[in-house]
């Protein structure tokens, strides 16, 4: 792994909370000239520290809904099982994350539904898909305590900030 510099970090930095920031303003947190600026980014993306840019939607301005974490043991712990429970749930939307996890259960996702009978027709669906669920257990979000996106880059390196 390339080390990065403080300048790299800063411009990762300011990225993760501002994505669709301008390469000149960018430049001027950064302490760097417009053009060194915009191609330490385009040398970030090529070497895979930037692997994409998107927005973040405001889903309280477009719909009601209700978000809900589902914990899914499998019958079989094999890799042939994980494989066909991962291909299945990776083509299910209201999924949007999904991560392997250790203890009692294989796999923790977070759900996005209209409703509680939304995320029913969801769990029957995939239980009908015989994708070796086991059993499930799902918990309803209350409140979002905290939500962000933005990684602790130097704590996680030990960087001075």
């Amino acid at each position: 792994m390339e080390k990065l510099s403080d300048i790299d970090l800063r411009i990762l930095e300011a990225l993760q909370s501002e994505g669709d920031i301008t390469n000149v303003r960018l430049a001027e947190l950064v302490g760097l000239s417009p053009s060194p600026c915009l191609q330490r980014v385009r040398k970030l993306r090529k070497i895979g520290y930037i692997s994409g840019v998107s927005a973040l939607v405001n889903l309280k301005k477009i719909a009601n809904y209700i978000t809900l974490y589902c914990q899914i043991r499998l019958s079989e712990q094999t890799m042939r099982q994980y494989s066909i429970f991962e291909k299945a749930i990776a083509k299910i939307p209201e999924i949007v994350e999904c991560s392997m996890i250790s203890g009692d259960y294989d796999y923790i996702m977070k759900l996005v539904v209209r409703d509680m009978s939304h995320f029913n027709e969801i769990m029957t669906f995939m239980m009908e898909m015989n994708i070796g669920i086991k059993n499930n257990a799902s918990i309803v979000e209350v409140k979002k305590v905290k939500n962000t996106l933005e990684m602790p880059l130097r704590e996680l390196i030990g960087a001075e900030s």
